[in-house]
């Protein structure tokens, strides 16, 4: 059964992007569009995994990651952020968040300095 990683990014085209990459990498990645969906599908079935986008209309990624960290403080959070403020990736990290990557995503650099280090291999 292959790990499974949860996307959680309001911009369609980069959830497809990276879900389709990680498939391709031999892993079973979902997406949410927005925060309650995310949060949402980590109830129904606990990913490996959350990739997850700071800047998201509505419930923002900081809140998403106190949610998370509240409900499954053992789950690992990657932040995706298209914003370069040391601020708030500072405040993600505090809310439990193991690492950053800003955009734009450079694909193999998350599959090997990320996704292989946190959950290992698929």
């Amino acid at each position: 059964m292959p790990k499974k990683i949860l996307i959680i990014d309001d911009e369609p085209e980069i959830c497809r992007m990276v879900a389709e990459f990680l498939f391709d990498a031999g892993y079973s990645a979902s997406c949410a569009l927005n925060g309650p969906d995310g949060l949402a599908m980590i109830k129904k079935d606990l990913p490996s995994l959350v990739l997850l986008d700071v800047g998201m209309p509505g419930m923002d990624g900081i809140e998403v990651m106190r949610l998370i960290h509240e409900q499954f403080p053992s789950l690992p959070v990657v932040i995706l952020t298209g914003n370069k403020d040391t601020e708030t990736v500072k405040k993600m990290v505090e809310l439990g968040a193991c690492e950053y990557l800003t955009k734009p995503i450079h694909l193999e650099t998350l599959l090997d300095q990320f996704v292989r280090d946190m959950i290992g291999a698929p």
